[in-house]
């Protein structure tokens, strides 16, 4: 799972600094640097302006997250290879937390390319955490798919 992380600064790169993949890249930073341990109890809910904010729980969680919330940015900030992430905002929000474990499990959709279909699914199996895996695969895709279309416009 560490190389795959260690592909984070380079999608950003490839879908030239898009605001999109940005944030699906900083969810995905999140859920590495936050570990399993808060996985049902905070969900990456935006990124607005380098502020990352992530729904939780309850209050207790809320204190319990902003005490440590400066270890979880050095962490993301080193994951994504620079300084895309300036704060953390941690909301209550109980109903997205229950939400995005019902959500998960969907399937990813490849549109476009067979070939990295087979390519990355191989390849990110190493990701336990289902959620993770799928929003990675999502900002992937996306990422490539959408250089794969500026090449061919390009060549038109």
């Amino acid at each position: 799972m560490n190389s795959l992380l260690k592909m984070l600064p380079l999608m950003i790169r490839m879908a030239g600094d898009h605001e999109d993949v940005r944030e699906q890249a900083a969810f995905a930073a999140w859920r590495a640097a936050s570990g399993s341990g808060v996985k049902n109890v905070c969900e990456p809910f935006r990124l607005f302006h380098k502020q990352l904010i992530i729904a939780v729980l309850d209050q207790t969680w809320k204190k319990q997250m902003e005490r440590i919330s400066g270890e979880y940015l050095f962490k993301i900030n080193s994951l994504m290879g620079g300084p895309f992430v300036t704060f953390i905002e941690f909301r209550v929000d109980r109903k997205s937390v229950l939400q995005s474990r019902k959500a998960q499990g969907k399937p990813v959709v490849f549109h476009k390319t067979k070939k990295l279909e087979e390519e990355m699914e191989s390849t990110v199996t190493c990701i336990k955490d289902e959620s993770l895996r799928e929003k990675f695969l999502c900002a992937a895709v996306k990422c490539l798919e959408r250089n794969e279309d500026r090449l061919r416009n390009k060549r038109k």
